[in-house]
């Protein structure tokens, strides 16, 4: 090689400054950035046609649309039919209160009336007990009426206990009848038995019927325990006819 030489190498590659004219064409990290997006967004597609959620229709949007409008009412009607029933039983609930305020007023107006008749019927029963016998059961009174021999004979008992707070008392009465027959004829029936329970006294009425046309004159009370077989006490009242 001479140093005049004819061919001559050139001794620095081109510079990034160097401002001579290049080739032209798109920039290699450009096209590959351009690329890289749209493979990305492919890719997205993709993912999104095979595992996202499916999309609506126009007309599926519509009906989803149209049912939540529906929904939407409906529950603006139940709401109002709620607020319908509040009401209602708002008002019937005072009404009850009302009215419970005003049977409490009548109950005690009651309680007041009943005070003095209560009283009068413990001076009563004192009254018609002084000086009856207790066995424990005490016959206060009785009365048997028979119009004809034909009719039934109507009767009315009162049976006391001496204490208003003694426990009460289970026991039957037998009442038998002497009289005469439609011939003619003296006799005897056991006509009535009836059971009781007694607190501090205890009215007896009915009717009973007397056999063979048995025309009674006189009655003869007997009071037992209800399963006893021996009498606690007795009395003996006239038939009235």
């Amino acid at each position: 090689m001479g140093i005049f030489g004819g061919s001559r190498r050139q001794v620095f590659k081109p510079s990034p400054y160097d401002t001579r004219r290049r080739s032209k064409g798109l920039p290699r990290w450009f096209i590959l950035l351009t690329l890289g997006i749209l493979f990305g967004a492919g890719g997205v597609l993709i993912l999104q046609a095979s595992y996202g959620p499916k999309r609506l229709t126009v007309l599926e949007s519509q009906k989803l649309t149209d049912d939540l409008a529906s929904v939407s009412l409906e529950r603006q009607q139940l709401q109002s039919s709620l607020n319908e029933i509040e009401r209602t039983l708002n008002s019937e609930r005072e009404q009850f209160k009302n009215e419970v305020s005003k049977l409490q007023q009548e109950i005690n107006s009651l309680n007041t009336r009943l005070k003095p008749l209560r009283e009068e019927v413990s001076m009563f029963t004192n009254a018609i007990t002084a000086g009856l016998k207790f066995d424990p059961i005490g016959i206060a009174g009785a009365s048997f009426e028979q119009s004809g021999a034909d009719e039934p004979l109507s009767y009315h008992i009162l049976l006391v206990q001496e204490e208003e707070n003694t426990p009460q008392y289970a026991g039957r009465i037998e009442v038998t009848f002497e009289g005469r027959y439609p011939n003619g004829r003296a006799g005897a029936v056991k006509a009535l038995v009836v059971p009781f329970t007694l607190g501090h006294y205890e009215h007896l009425t009915g009717r009973v019927e007397m056999p063979n046309g048995f025309r009674a004159t006189r009655a003869t009370l007997r009071v037992y325990e209800a399963d006893g077989q021996r009498a606690l006490s007795y009395r003996t009242y006239s038939v009235d006819s």
